[in-house]
């Protein structure tokens, strides 16, 4: 697929599965992948084992930083180490320190001339970005203290905030909006951070924390013209779809194939977002329905009180059926047709309310047939 016909992305999944050869035991990794063998199972190899002092002292300063070997790093630093020379992944050792929350060996190395914000890795980030795809949370607020800027973008085009949306960090994103980053901000492909936790993050924060603070859900991204319920539509995020409704987001908008959400939704088939995107038109008057049972359904009080009569009528149904003076082939017609009633009405009628509902349905359901039999058959 063609660059400009990707889906925009700051950081590309990481692969699955991983060579035993190249995997790389550093603490944000504890343990190592499992073992593949001829037959196709796996099993998990042991946690490796702690290393020995001695093994410590022979550490070179990378290693030393990843296991928080402070004496380590601070001996071949005073020996001549420059800590702001990259390593052969163009890595500092103040990414290395951030990544694996090591706040003694950053204090350390920013004494030392450490640069904060020095961009390196595959994806050109500083070690804000690091500490914030990761999720630690003390580590930006000591980064930030020495001057870190979180609106730096890496190779990608992201700045922290975007990371930590995308990865639902929602700490940290709190954090960088107390200290003044824009909610709106846009990274290079124009995606906000209401976007990004709107198609990766299933659940409600930190879209909703981004929702208080007021963040624009009009804006359109700059290659697909995708809102955030666009995006919400196109990974079948249920929670920020409901989210962004009741926030006011537009349904006849659309990106620049043409597509509203609805029809995102439709083309992915995701049934209960199609559902609500609908029910959602049919309340501001957008979405028309025609015919008799459409009408119905459309109706929340209506379908409230088909889910509270129901249980009624079914438990009639089961005690009616079963002691009918009928051929038992007649009986098993006249379940199938109950249970096909059920069918239709659970379709159409039944929603996320029934839950709430079926209880005190059923109980005073049971309680009125159980007295309507008592009179009938046992009263004399």
């Amino acid at each position: 697929m063609a660059d400009e016909e990707r889906e925009p992305t700051c950081n590309p999944i990481d692969p699955l599965l991983i060579k035993q050869e190249e995997y790389k035991p550093y603490p944000v990794q504890p343990n190592p992948p499992a073992s593949p063998f001829p037959n196709g199972s796996t099993v998990k190899s042991a946690p490796p084992t702690e290393p020995s002092i001695d093994e410590y002292r022979n550490f070179d300063i990378v290693k030393a930083t990843q296991y928080g070997i402070y004496e380590r790093c601070v001996e071949l630093v005073e020996d001549g180490y420059d800590v702001n020379q990259p390593d052969h992944e163009n890595v500092t050792v103040l990414h290395w320190a951030a990544i694996n929350n090591r706040q003694d060996i950053v204090r350390y190395y920013i004494s030392k001339g450490a640069i904060v914000d020095k961009l390196g890795g595959d994806l050109n980030s500083s070690p804000l970005h690091w500490a914030t795809r990761q999720g630690h949370l003390s580590m930006v607020v000591l980064l930030m203290s020495y001057g870190a800027d979180p609106s730096l973008r890496d190779g990608e085009g992201c700045s922290c905030i975007h990371l930590a949306a995308q990865f639902g960090h929602t700490g940290i994103v709190a954090y960088f909006l107390a200290k003044g980053q824009d909610v709106d901000m846009q990274d290079k492909n124009g995606m906000t951070a209401l976007m990004w936790s709107a198609y990766r993050v299933f659940g409600p924060d930190p879209a909703r924390l981004l929702l208080t603070f007021n963040a624009r859900i009009s804006l359109v991204d700059k290659l697909y013209s995708n809102q955030a319920l666009h995006w919400a539509c196109l990974s079948g995020n249920h929670v920020v779809v409901k989210l962004l409704l009741d926030a006011g987001a537009s349904l006849d908008a659309m990106n620049n194939k043409g597509q509203t959400p609805l029809d995102i939704a439709m083309e992915k088939k995701f049934t209960w977002v199609i559902t609500k995107l609908r029910e959602h038109l049919i309340s501001q008057g957008i979405y028309k329905t025609g015919g008799f049972v459409n009408r119905l359904k459309s109706n929340p009080k209506i379908r409230r009180r088909i889910m509270q009569v129901f249980p009624f009528f079914a438990i009639f149904a089961i005690g009616f059926i079963c002691e009918i003076s009928v051929p038992w082939w007649l009986k098993f017609i006249l379940f199938n047709c109950a249970f096909a009633i059920f069918s239709f009405v659970n379709r159409n009628f039944f929603d996320k309310d029934m839950m709430n509902v079926a209880p005190l349905s059923l109980y005073l359901a049971t309680k009125f047939w159980m007295h309507v039999t008592w009179f009938v058959y046992f009263w004399p």
